[in-house]
C-alpha cells in the first residue's frame, strides 16, 4: 500500500488523556473535509507502552513514525499541554516535515527543580497506590467551573483517563521531569504559529505563562478562550474549532 497525502493536521493529546479529547475537532474537521491524523502515546488510549526508557525525544519519533506510515508528507501539529512540548521537539529535529504550529495550553520552559521533584513523588504514589488518586486530581485541576458542571463531560474525560496504563503514566511522567527547555527555540520559529491559551487556567498553565510562547515568535497569533482551563480543544470546542479552523484557512 502507498499513500501521499500532501498535508494533513496532526493532534497531540495531553497527559493523561488519549487523542479522543480531540473528538469535537474530527466532527467539524470531517464535515470541513480537512484531512487529519490522531494518535495516543504508548500507553494511552489503545497504544500499549513501549518498552524501556521514555523521553520526550522517544515519544516525538513514534509519532514521526505514525506520520511517515501515512505517506503525510507535511503536517499541522496542534498539540495541548505535553503535546506542546513535542511539537518543539518536532520544529528541532524534523523541520522539514512542518507547515504550521499549534500551541495549546502549554509552555516553553523546562521543569523547575520543584516539579521535577513533584513528578517524581507523583511516579512513587502511582506505583504504590494506582492511578486512581492522579485521575482525581488531573480532573481537579485541568478542567474549567464551566467545565466540572458539565458531568456529561467530566465523565467522558474521566474514562480517557480511566484507560492509561500504570506503566505508561509512570514512564511518560519521568519523561516530562526530565523534558529540555525550549525557550531558546523561540526565536528561530519561522512558521506560522497559532497560540491558545485556556482563561481559566489558574492550576497548570495561566495565560502569562503560554503568552510568553507567542511573545517570542515572530508573527504569531495568540488567543485567550473563556469556559477552558488546560484543555480547550474539548472544554469549549465552538470557540476552539472557530480560531483554529480561521488559522489553518491561512495556511492551507
Amino acid at each position: 500500500m502507498k499513500v501521499h497525502i500532501p498535508k494533513a493536521v496532526l493532534f497531540l493529546h495531553a497527559f493523561p488523556l488519549s487523542k479522543e479529547m480531540f473528538i469535537y475537532q474530527f466532527e467539524a474537521f470531517e464535515k470541513e473535509g480537512i484531512p487529519y491524523l490522531a494518535l495516543d502515546y504508548p500507553g494511552f488510549g489503545e497504544e500499549p507502552p513501549l518498552a524501556g526508557e521514555v523521553s520526550v525525544e522517544r515519544l516525538t519519533d513514534f509519532v514521526v513514525s505514525k506520520i511517515n506510515s501515512f505517506g503525510v508528507k507535511k503536517i499541522v501539529p496542534v498539540g495541548d499541554s505535553m503535546g506542546g512540548y513535542i511539537i518543539f521537539d518536532l520544529f528541532r529535529r524534523y523541520r522539514e516535515l512542518l507547515a504550521g504550529l499549534v500551541f495549546v495550553a502549554t509552555r516553553a520552559e523546562g521543569e523547575t527543580e520543584e516539579g521535577r521533584k513533584a513528578r517524581y513523588n507523583l511516579i512513587g504514589r502511582v506505583k504504590e497506590e494506582g492511578t486512581g488518586f492522579l485521575i482525581e486530581m488531573m480532573l481537579e485541576n485541568q478542567t474549567s467551573p464551566a467545565t466540572k458542571r458539565d458531568q456529561r463531560k467530566m465523565n467522558r474525560l474521566r474514562c480517557m483517563m480511566e484507560k492509561a496504563t500504570k506503566e505508561g503514566i509512570v514512564k511518560t511522567l519521568r519523561a516530562l521531569a526530565e523534558r529540555r527547555d525550549n525557550t531558546d527555540l523561540l526565536p528561530e520559529i519561522d512558521l506560522p504559529t497559532l497560540v491558545v491559551a485556556g482563561k481559566d487556567d489558574e492550576k497548570v498553565t495561566p495565560p502569562e505563562i503560554v503568552r510568553k510562547i507567542a511573545e517570542r515568535i515572530r508573527g504569531s497569533r495568540y488567543v485567550e478562550l473563556e469556559n477552558s482551563a488546560h484543555l480547550p480543544p474539548f472544554e469549549n470546542p465552538e470557540g476552539f474549532n472557530r480560531v483554529l479552523l480561521d488559522f489553518l484557512r491561512e495556511v492551507f
